[in-house]
């Protein structure tokens, strides 16, 4: 049954629990989706919001309650804690030490579960706050990435603890640079410098004693040649877990669509970096990371022969021929049932990459992956 949906039903951060269409029946959020403002959401309101509402069974209501939350809302609930943690005074975060220690265990969890639905979430879920969303965005690739690297267990959740607040001294910055297209002036390229030990200053002081992750907050600008910032380090006194935040920093960003800019294709990305390999950035870390990802890093989209949008989802026949499930027919309707198209067919050859901006049906990650996907 269609309602229209009021004020008092929607919250800043909380996951919808149904897919909400403005009147003429276009959908705008989907379920699991955070709204990001207060300001978004009297947006939606003004403009009339409606969601097609059941009755729900509060048997059936508890039983889903009680089911453990699949690898993708994990990722959504992560991306949700912080949000929460950015949104608070910086120095004086309730309890930061223990929320920051489950969200760390939450991400490698939700990893460990199915790497493919977190990989792809950085490509496909792109719909809420890039402040909150790209440090969880860092920490699952860096986490992958440490993993393929043999980095021990204390290196690894170094690396995760780091990437999650690698920009906790860019809070009061970042709006501003989002709304700067072109260069940036000089104060704000200080304040930029300075967000790495300002970091380490915050994070000290909200309880944070461990070392290593201190010292990666505090060197994830560094670059292997010497150029990076604060302090011009190179080669092997930066830690390794640093390189591989530096890195993956540098690709989730890329990929990442900005208020300024449009987001890269992944190949795009990749291709920059490793240019800068030996360089800027660790030629083994950017290596592994490459050879991880491959030229289409799962959650591409790309265009096919017969004219339908589908998503990377895994390896094919070849490097450029990759497994790939069509969710856009050659209509521009939505498919209901992702499905399986062979690439190295010449029927379904990739004709195009194309970026997460550029399509106004949102992906639904559940129809592809299943229970592994599924939103609250």
């Amino acid at each position: 049954m269609k309602q229209r949906i009021s004020q008092h039903e929607l919250k800043v951060g909380q996951p919808l629990p149904w897919d909400a269409f403005d009147e003429h029946g276009v959908l705008l959020l989907h379920e699991g989706e955070a709204v990001p403002s207060q300001r978004a959401i009297d947006r939606l309101i003004e403009c009339g919001l409606f969601a097609q509402k059941e009755e729900v069974d509060p048997r059936a209501h508890a039983a889903v309650a009680a089911e453990k939350p699949s690898a993708l809302q994990c990722i959504v609930d992560a991306r949700r804690t912080l949000a929460t943690v950015f949104d608070q005074t910086p120095e004086s975060v309730d309890g930061f030490a223990g929320r920051m220690d489950r969200l760390n265990q939450s991400v490698r969890n939700a990893c460990d579960t199915h790497a493919t639905v977190c990989l792809a979430s950085i490509l496909l879920m792109q719909d809420t706050n890039y402040t909150a969303r790209h440090p969880v965005d860092v920490a699952i690739l860096a986490y992958l990435l440490a993993k393929e690297l043999s980095l021990d267990e204390a290196a690894q959740q170094a690396t995760v603890a780091a990437a999650l607040t690698m920009n906790l001294g860019m809070i009061e910055v970042q709006e501003k640079i989002d709304t700067i297209c072109g260069q940036l002036n000089e104060k704000l390229m200080v304040m930029i410098k300075k967000h790495p030990a300002l970091g380490v200053e915050r994070l000290t002081k909200l309880g944070i004693a461990d070392e290593k992750w201190l010292a990666l907050v505090q060197r994830h600008h560094e670059n292997i040649d010497g150029s990076g910032y604060p302090a011009g380090l190179s080669g092997d006194a930066i830690e390794m877990g640093a390189r591989v935040i530096g890195l993956v920093d540098r690709y989730c960003a890329m990929v990442s669509g900005r208020t300024y800019r449009p987001p890269l294709k992944p190949s795009t990305a990749l291709r920059d970096l490793y240019a800068k390999q030996g360089h800027e950035v660790d030629a083994v870390v950017a290596g592994t990371m490459i050879r991880l990802l491959g030229i289409y890093p799962v959650g591409t989209l790309v265009r096919l022969k017969t004219s339908e949008v589908a998503v990377v989802t895994g390896p094919g026949n070849g490097p450029n021929t990759p497994a790939v499930h069509a969710v856009i027919g050659r209509s521009g309707a939505q498919l209901e049932v992702a499905s399986h198209r062979k690439t190295h067919l010449a029927d379904f050859a990739i004709e195009d990459v194309l970026t997460i901006d550029k399509l106004r049906i949102p992906i639904r990650m559940a129809s592809i992956w299943g229970k592994d996907a599924k939103l609250r």
